[in-house]
């Protein structure tokens, strides 16, 4: 699953590695990821544990926070490693829109991509591109930035002896910051890019990718020509003893009817929207369904034409809002549901969701956008779907409500494609050799300061 069906000559990171790779190393990373709340969090959760568990490591995280009474650095031990969490404060948060800052591509953006694309195809095009013609450009800040996050990376940098950069969040003013401060004490930094690979087109992030020793991503769809050469693919993980249906409880709420699970920050790019329209399609086909939203609000006001738009479709009753929940109830919703739903407009790079559904033996149905039709074995373990075809989603939906055993069938499929590809060792260790491919570059640079 981790060789690209096209051929590319992308290499890809060994899924095997030996526990202790990563001995004695410090790792400074900067994420657009809060606390807790969302695919990201969870992401960077996993790998870190992970991490720990198998080396003995010190991970320094810059991470996001909206409250400036929690600006404290919180030190998490696990065995013989240390993860210290450096809050960077959020004054306002963009209602709407993705934590990472990253907004979608509008149609001028992707004509541009697809323009350099064509003119800079190579690693060495594209250097000369952004020394060139970028040299005098600053990458503008985008809303959801945090502050002084330049201040703090050269604060970190006096206290703690860096073997290595991860950019975990690009594109923004606040990676550019952190990009120059390591970079002037010589640590090798790479980028990790958790969403669609077409985002790599962009001008800002073509800039930034410039100037880092390895980039990193969540699938091989769509990488751009000039990275094909230099990309690797670190997927994702999932941890399949608690992602298993032996240790979820009963999800709350009987409804006593087939449920449409749709776990995902409510924001319009997610698609709720959508799950809605799919549930009023199947009531017309007699198949009356509950709809369940699981996560943070991130639009009050979109939250608000959902339950509008649920109301005048006669759904109302049997559409939930559970808010943000904690990892056990998002985890044990998935053994309430028939079918997982991700209608997603935003430029996935892996959904978790996708993932955790498969090991929970709950089929998904999801658009194919990003690198979604990596995460799952179409018509085998669930369905992927046109963008934007809400009606075949909802025959699809309907093909599981139908037939109990092609649910079973697919769930148990799902179950096994899960575990042959998405486990937290192999995970683990495609960053571990990415990592040390990068902490190789040292070599060829200069003493740091």
């Amino acid at each position: 699953m981790l060789d690209d069906p096209r051929g590319l000559k992308t290499p890809v990171a060994p899924s095997s590695a030996r526990q202790g790779a990563l001995d004695g190393v410090t790792l400074l990373r900067f994420a657009h990821a809060y606390e807790s709340g969302g695919g990201m969090e969870q992401h960077l959760a996993d790998l870190n544990r992970e991490l720990c568990k198998r080396n003995r490591i010190t991970i320094v995280q810059m991470q996001l926070t909206g409250d400036p009474s929690k600006l404290g650095e919180v030190v998490e031990r696990t065995g013989s490693s240390t993860l210290i969490k450096v809050p960077l404060l959020v004054r306002q948060r963009p209602s709407g829109a993705s934590s990472n800052g990253q907004g979608e591509s509008g149609w001028a953006e992707r004509t541009r991509s697809r323009l350099l694309d064509g003119v800079f195809r190579t690693e060495g095009l594209n250097a000369f591109f952004a020394r060139t013609l970028l040299g005098w450009r600053n990458v503008p800040k985008r809303p959801g930035e945090p502050e002084d996050a330049a201040l703090k990376a050269a604060e970190l940098c006096s206290r703690h002896r860096f073997d290595l950069a991860l950019l975990h969040a690009t594109g923004g003013a606040d990676a550019s910051d952190i990009l120059r401060v390591v970079k002037s004490h010589r640590i090798p930094v790479g980028a990790i890019h958790h969403f669609s690979n077409h985002r790599l087109s962009g001008v800002s992030l073509r800039q930034q990718l410039s100037q880092v020793d390895g980039i990193g991503g969540a699938s091989l769809v769509g990488v751009p020509p000039y990275l094909r050469g230099n990309f690797y693919n670190l997927s994702d993980a999932v941890d399949t003893d608690f992602y298993s249906p032996s240790k979820a409880a009963a999800a709350g709420g009987n409804f006593g009817l087939p449920v449409l699970y749709a776990p995902a920050r409510v924001t319009p790019e997610k698609g709720q929207a959508d799950v809605l329209k799919i549930a009023a399609l199947l009531k017309k086909r007699g198949l009356e369904t509950a709809v369940v939203f699981a996560g943070r609000v991130d639009s009050s006001e979109f939250e608000k034409q959902l339950r509008e738009y649920a109301s005048s479709h006669g759904l109302g009753s049997n559409v939930h809002f559970l808010g943000q929940v904690n990892l056990e109830t998002y985890r044990d919703w998935f053994t309430a549901a028939t079918v997982m739903i991700l209608p997603t407009y935003h430029h996935e790079g892996m959904p978790r969701t996708l993932i955790d559904s498969q090991a929970m033996h709950t089929p998904p149905v999801v658009y194919d956008i990003g690198g979604t039709r990596e995460g799952l074995k179409h018509g085998e373990t669930g369905f992927l779907v046109r963008l934007g075809d809400y009606e075949g989603a909802a025959s699809s939906v309907e093909s599981l409500l139908r037939d109990p055993h092609l649910k079973d069938r697919m769930g148990n499929a799902g179950r096994q494609f899960v575990l042959e590809q998405f486990s937290m060792s192999a995970f683990a260790a495609r960053h571990e050799r990415f990592y040390q491919d990068l902490l190789s570059k040292r070599k060829n640079s200069s003493p740091r300061n």
